[in-house]
Formats: C-alpha cells, sequence, structure tokens
C-alpha cells in the first residue's frame, strides 16, 4: 500500500514537472536556432563578405522583430491560450532557421538575405519565453515558480552551450549551411511532443492559479501598461544586457584578440551559456528561498523589494571591464572564459529576480504579457548596443564595449528603484 501511495506521489510530481520541461527544451531549440550564426560567424562573414557592422545590422533586425514580436505572442497567449500560439510560433521560426542555409542565394542575397532570415527567425521566437512564463504560471504552486522559471529558462543557456560543441564539429564537415538544416529539424520534432502530451493530459493548471490563469478573451487595455511593469521591463532589458555580448560578441573577440580559431572555438563558447544556465539555477532557488522567509513573516520587515540583491547583482557585473585587461597576461584565455562566464551568471540572475519580482506586481493572467514585454524591453537594448559594438570592434576598440556593457546594468537598477518606489509610496499615500 506504501509503495504504491510512494509510486503514485512520484507520477504525480513528475507531471506537475512536465509541462515545464517542455519549455526548457523549447528555450533550448530556440537558443540553438539562434546561435548558429553567433558561433560560426567568422566562417559564415567570410564566406559572404561582410563586415562587423553589417552582422551587428542583422543582429539588429532580429532583435527589432523580436522585440515586436514578444508581447504580441504574450497577449495572443493570454487571451487565447498557449497551446495552438506555442505550434504556430514554432513553425514559423524553424522554417525561417531553415531558411538560413540559402542566404547568398539570388532569393536571399547577402545582407539582405541574412536581415530577412533574421527578421522572420526573431518574429517566431518571440514566444519562446512568453511561453515559459506562462507555463510556469500556470502549472506550478507559489513556492516553486522562481525555480521553475529558472528551469524553463534554462533551455536557453543549455541551448547556447551546448550548440557549439555540436555545432562545430558539423560545419566543419558538412558545412555552415547544413548547421541551419539540422537546428531547424530540432523545432519540427519539439512540435510533434508538444502535441502528443497535450494529447495525453500531461498540462494541467495548477488549483493554486486555475483560476487566476484561465484565458480570457477581452481587449487589451492600456491598464496593462503600468508603472511597476514598466520598471520590471527596465531591469530585465538593462540589467540582462550583457547577455547580448556574450552570445553575439565573444565569438568575434576570441578570434579577433584572442586569435583563436573557428575550431577552437566549439571547445570555448559553451562556457558563457554554462554561467548564464548556473545563474538561472542558482537564482531561482535563492528567489524562491527569499520568497517563503517574506511569505513566513521571517523577512525583515521592508525587504519586500529585492533592492539589496539588483544592486549587489549590478556591482559584480562591473568585472566585465575586466576582460580586455587580462588579454596581454599569462593564462589570459583562461582567465578571459571565467570572467565571460561570471558576466552571464550575473546577467542570469537578473532575469530570474526580475521576472519573479514582476509576478508579484502583475496578476497570474498577465504572465504571457508580462514576459513578452520585458523581453521586447531586453530585445531594443540589443537593437541598440549590437550596431554599437560591431562599430567598436570594426575600430579596434574593444575596451569601449566592455565598458559601454557594464556601464547599463546599473541603469537599470536605478531606473527600477524609481519606478516601484513611486508605485509604492503613491500606494501607501492612497492607503493613509
Amino acid at each position: 500500500m506504501q509503495a504504491a501511495c510512494n509510486t503514485s506521489c512520484m507520477r504525480a510530481r513528475t507531471t506537475l514537472w512536465l509541462p515545464t520541461i517542455s519549455m526548457l527544451l523549447l528555450s533550448l531549440i530556440s537558443y540553438m536556432d539562434r546561435s548558429v550564426l553567433a558561433i560560426l560567424s567568422p566562417t559564415i562573414l567570410r564566406d559572404l563578405h561582410l563586415s562587423a557592422t553589417e552582422y551587428g545590422l542583422a543582429i539588429s533586425v532580429f532583435s527589432i522583430c523580436y522585440m515586436i514580436a514578444n508581447p504580441i505572442w504574450g497577449l495572443w497567449m493570454d487571451r487565447h491560450g498557449l497551446f495552438a500560439t506555442a505550434i504556430i510560433a514554432v513553425a514559423v521560426w524553424s522554417l525561417a532557421a531553415g531558411a538560413h542555409a540559402f542566404i547568398g542565394h539570388w532569393f536571399l542575397p547577402g545582407i539582405l538575405g541574412l536581415c530577412i532570415g533574421r527578421g522572420m527567425l526573431g518574429f517566431g521566437e518571440g514566444a519562446t519565453f512568453p511561453a515559459g512564463l506562462k507555463t510556469v504560471a500556470e502549472t506550478l504552486p507559489v513556492s516553486q515558480r522562481a525555480f521553475g522559471l529558472g528551469l524553463a529558462y534554462s533551455g536557453g543557456s543549455l541551448g547556447a552551450l551546448l550548440t557549439p560543441l555540436l555545432i562545430t564539429p558539423l560545419a566543419a564537415r558538412y558545412g555552415w549551411r547544413a548547421a541551419f538544416l539540422v537546428t531547424a529539424s530540432a523545432g519540427l520534432l519539439w512540435l510533434l511532443l508538444w502535441m502528443w502530451m497535450h494529447h495525453a493530459g500531461f498540462y494541467q493548471f495548477h488549483p493554486e492559479t486555475r483560476a487566476a490563469a484561465a484565458p480570457r478573451t477581452h481587449r487589451f487595455n492600456l491598464s496593462l501598461l503600468n508603472v511597476p511593469l514598466i520598471g520590471t521591463a527596465a531591469i530585465y532589458g538593462l540589467g540582462a544586457a550583457p547577455l547580448v555580448f556574450g552570445l553575439y560578441a565573444a565569438p568575434l573577440y576570441l578570434t579577433r584578440v584572442l586569435h583563436e580559431s573557428q575550431a577552437t572555438l566549439g571547445h570555448l563558447l559553451w562556457i558563457p551559456p554554462a554561467g548564464w544556465e548556473a545563474g538561472y539555477l542558482f537564482w531561482g532557488r535563492v528567489v524562491d528561498r527569499r520568497s517563503l522567509r517574506l511569505r513566513s513573516g521571517q523577512a525583515p520587515r521592508g525587504s519586500a523589494r529585492p533592492v539589496g540583491l539588483f544592486v549587489g547583482l549590478a556591482a559584480a557585473g562591473v568585472l566585465m571591464m575586466a576582460i580586455p585587461a587580462v588579454a596581454h597576461l599569462p593564462h589570459a584565455l583562461l582567465l578571459t572564459m571565467l570572467l565571460f562566464f561570471a558576466a552571464m551568471f550575473v546577467a542570469g540572475g537578473f532575469v530570474v529576480l526580475a521576472l519573479a519580482d514582476g509576478l508579484t506586481r502583475q496578476p497570474a493572467a498577465s504572465a504571457g504579457f508580462l514576459a513578452g514585454f520585458c523581453i521586447s524591453c531586453w530585445a531594443l537594448v540589443t537593437a541598440f548596443v549590437m550596431p554599437a559594438i560591431g562599430h567598436l570592434f570594426d575600430a579596434q576598440r574593444y575596451g569601449a564595449s566592455f565598458v559601454l556593457m557594464a556601464c547599463i546594468p546599473p541603469v537599470g537598477v536605478m531606473i527600477w528603484w524609481w519606478l516601484t518606489g513611486v508605485k509604492t509610496t503613491a500606494m501607501h499615500l492612497k492607503g493613509a
């Protein structure tokens, strides 16, 4: 009898986490698709005769389309449900990823073809992280949401970690075009898994959030764009900005400054995403424990706003500025990769902490829009930052690019502190 009960409890716990694990796989595939270009950028830019500035422009196009798509997909999920929305989005981005294999042909020429491909990919992938937060808000209890969020989003860092290990030898053997076709196929396989999981009844609303998280059909209204939401978006978009460098600029920095070959990059570029992965899981646990102390009354009065955590993360992010300084030291490569690891670890903390704080300020039924709006802000930052980094790289002003990246998160902390403080003060005055 006891054994049967234990087996039943184990099955229930496994079923509880299956939707989150499906989102881990979704974000993994998403980052595999978007990481191929960055990892193979030295080879692709050479073959297509493109400059780093043009490469930055293509990343900017991706970011603009990604920025526009995130709140659209998130709002659509909140209004009409996640299942069909995810199918449409993944189909779009998988086809776009496969189209990259034909860039340079007459119908997708040069920089124009690259921008078209990146734009389509960015629009489709805008559904990835709204889907992850939506799933966590619908299927997990409040006490496990932050870790669940870290787990669902960690597929992105895991995908960025695994892609160089898998894609570099594949591209070396079959060419860079084949790499895009392989990653595109993974998205189509995920669609089969998603449809089976729903057909089998594994996606279930948690009792704590069933009523609050049910899809709503009324029209969008501007009250969704409230002050706390804007503050959350600012600290997410600016705090997580160093992810841009680790994902898109690190390969060019390693080849141009440390003179590493394309083949060697496959053995190095898993390290920054490993820091990102560790950051998601570590900070998810930290936030859940902090939330538990707040609900139980064990935390000090006035500590509901995670000001100290955000300030600490911003201060730790200044370490990025040390990366150019170690380029001429003994063991420069090791020190550089450790610093990249640390920068991504800190940026992962901003993502988890910002969204966890945002979930406490927004209704559960708007979780998709919350994630979409925040990630849209991050994409907007990327759209401005990447062309600037590309220009600095072409001018060989590498140190300036690291200073730029290290200074952005503190700005996000100040904006968040002011906006959420204004809202909190207004609420207290209204209550008085």
